[in-house]
């Protein structure tokens, strides 16, 4: 239902059905930009910092997760236990083991793990259809389908979707971004999905709804280039200059960064001020704010919602309609006026401030959701807290490696070789290291002469390199890192023991993909919740016709046309659905249709139009083209192609006889 916005809607309307004048429209200033009251911006910096720094624990661990993820497991600080100036000082995992002379090794099991997660995500894919409430909506249903399956392909969700949920495991926290904007690359103005980071994120943290129901204020910190923001912004030159003044002391346009593709800018991060002065920093800040407002129904068309109008102003607005109305001759009792009432209403209103508290814009949310852009999902949120599948496994990692590091102790410290040689063996004129030297050469000689009072000879040493109950111990972790994250052999693809039945291994598979059923769940819910947004905002800004380039055999011409008109007032749902495109699903459904065309319930027509085999398109253009120059030519009898499709079950019986008949192959 259109909701009416503005004086100039809510007049134009009026003028329109009752033949009145134009009424005259108070311009708005042309720009905003730091006009606003800069103590009371600094005063909500405060609270966004506030909350920035209660969320410090979780950026910590989030960075320790991503340091173990990556393969930097030794970097965790502990007492320098060599240091003799002060009982405080702290160093890495990594330096002591260097200061004892080793290499600290690792094997990485985590990455392996978490990768397993994202390629059992990467081949179950979902796909979210919109269910219409009422039948006769079933086809633009089927268009917003579409519709919402084009913009999501344009941004290539897929990848967007895979390197969230790499954060989702890390972190626990899937925070995503919609909006709308001019993609230039394509000349058009569409849907844009982005994925954000949560470390530059702020939101009142004492949420613990798991649908972020009780959300108050969220936003993040934003730092782009100074035109960016200008381009953003600025309405005109003198918008330019503002702009420009305000952030003369935070940019300083260094030539070279120091820092490339280093996660230590994020790790190290202010709130305020950017490490990198080449970029220039803002605050998008979305906060609910109770405000009074006024809400009207215009039976005129049917319009239902908020105005920026007060109760005086539309009781002035009926009595023009009344006058107006009457001087027509309308009865009074059928001049249709607006019913209004205030409401006190809760509303999301967003702010862009600079650093300094200045405003580069600000407003009521733009969206008809009425809600912020964000698409964000907490997991587990369990007495508020937030963790991620890899904060379950870093103890069984961590003790892998240190009885690596235990073992290249071991065998470092023990005997290899070691040759024992008395003294009066080694031969006049010859040092101990020509000995060694001899001892060790290929085909080597040493002549002594021997000395029948000592039977000594000289004895080499080789001990048991791995001391006893090394590799034990290393076995058992490793089973704990299965057990505790719950990718087990069977769904990493392993190769079964000598024996398995082909059923039990399948078996065993399945229940080991129970264990990682949660995570999967909770990113579909949380996939729901991000289309059902940017299936509003594309309803919201598609204003034209357009065409749906999609990839899919099953959806009809008419669907794949965008019509603004259809579009509105349908009352629907969202669902999300197992995928269409998976192999297993191809093939059941190749294996349906090859039943149906075997069996003659369908011909060959039907069968390429639902195959998805490379060549069905160019074959189904051909045939039909065949078909049309034979109907034209008249080789085909017209009762003939009439006939076909009449029996209740598919194609006519005696119409496939006639056809083979026709085309020389005998009957069936």
């Amino acid at each position: 239902m259109k909701i009416i916005k503005s004086r100039e809607e809510m007049a134009g309307m009026t003028n329109t059905m009752l033949g009145m004048r134009k009424q005259q429209i108070i311009p708005l200033p042309t720009s905003h930009i730091g006009s606003e009251n800069v103590r009371e911006n600094m005063d909500l910096l405060e609270e966004c910092r506030r909350y920035w720094e209660s969320l410090r624990d979780f950026r910590e661990r989030r960075s320790r997760n991503r340091k173990y993820y990556r393969g930097e497991q030794w970097s965790d600080f502990i007492k320098n236990p060599d240091s003799k100036t002060s009982s405080n000082e702290y160093i890495t995992e990594e330096q002591y083991i260097m200061n004892q002379g080793k290499v600290p090794l690792k094997q990485n099991q985590i990455r392996q793990l978490v990768k397993n997660l994202i390629g059992q995500y990467r081949s179950n894919p979902s796909k979210s259809m919109v269910i219409p409430r009422a039948r006769e909506n079933a086809l633009t249903a089927e268009m917003l389908t579409n519709a919402l399956q084009c913009a999501l392909d344009n941004n290539f969700i897929e990848e967007l979707d895979a390197r969230i949920f790499e954060e989702f495991a890390n972190s626990g926290a899937i925070p995503q971004k919609i909006g709308y904007k001019y993609w230039k690359d394509r000349s058009i103005e569409d849907i844009l999905i982005e994925n954000r980071n949560p470390a530059k994120m702020f939101y009142n943290s004492d949420v613990s709804d798991i649908r972020l129901l009780d959300l108050r204020l969220i936003g993040e910190i934003i730092d782009t280039t100074l035109d960016d923001i200008i381009s953003s912004f600025a309405k005109s030159e003198a918008d330019e200059k503002r702009i420009r003044q305000i952030y003369t002391n935070y940019v300083k346009n260094y030539i070279v960064s120091d820092r490339g593709h280093d996660a230590s800018l994020i790790d190290n991060m202010d709130f305020f001020m950017p490490r990198d002065m080449n970029v220039a920093r803002m605050f998008e800040i979305w906060r609910l704010e109770g405000k009074w407002e006024t809400y009207a129904h215009d039976p005129l068309d049917g319009t239902d919602g908020p105005v920026d109008f007060s109760m005086e102003e539309i009781a002035q607005q009926n009595a023009e309609r009344l006058q107006m109305g009457m001087e027509q001759g309308i009865p009074q009792e059928e001049i249709p006026l607006i019913e209004a009432k205030p409401r006190f209403i809760n509303s999301w209103y967003v702010k862009y401030l600079a650093p300094s508290g200045h405003v580069l814009f600000e407003g009521k949310s733009p969206y008809s959701h009425e809600e912020h852009p964000y698409a964000f999902t907490l997991y587990p949120l369990l007495d508020g807290e937030v963790w991620g599948f890899i904060e379950d496994i870093i103890d069984q990692q961590r003790y892998i490696n240190r009885l690596i590091i235990m073992m290249d102790f071991a065998m470092s410290a023990s005997a290899k070789g070691v040759l024992l040689v008395p003294e009066d063996l080694i031969p006049e004129g010859m040092t101990p290291d020509d000995f060694a030297e001899q001892w060790t050469k290929f085909n080597g000689v040493i002549l002594y002469k021997p000395n029948t009072q000592h039977t000594q000879k000289p004895e080499q040493i080789v001990s048991k390199s791995t001391p006893m109950g090394f590799n034990e111990m290393i076995q058992l972790q490793m089973s704990l890192l299965q057990e505790i994250s719950g990718v087990h052999g069977a769904i990493q693809g392993k190769a079964p023991g000598s024996g398995t039945p082909a059923a039990l291994y399948a078996q065993e598979a399945q229940n080991a993909s129970m264990n990682t059923l949660d995570y999967m769940h909770t990113f579909k819910y949380h996939k729901q919740k991000r289309d059902t947004k940017v299936l509003k905002v594309l309803t919201q800004y598609y204003q034209d016709e357009r065409y749906l380039a999609i990839n899919g055999r099953t959806a009809t011409e008419e669907a794949k046309i965008y019509k603004p008109e259809m579009a509105q007032n349908i009352q629907w749902e969202l669902v999300v659905t197992a995928g269409t495109d998976t192999p297993v699903y191809k093939q059941v459904i190749e294996s349906t249709l090859m039943e149906l065309l075997n069996g003659r319930l369908i011909d060959l027509e039907m069968w390429l139009e639902h195959t998805t085999m490379p060549f069905a398109d160019k074959l189904l253009a051909s045939v039909r083209q065949q078909k049309e120059q034979m109907l034209q030519s008249g080789a085909v009898p017209p009762e003939l192609a009439a006939m076909a499709g009449q029996a209740p079950g598919g194609v006519n019986p005696q119409t496939m006889q006639l056809a083979n008949q026709f085309m020389g192959r005998p009957a069936a």
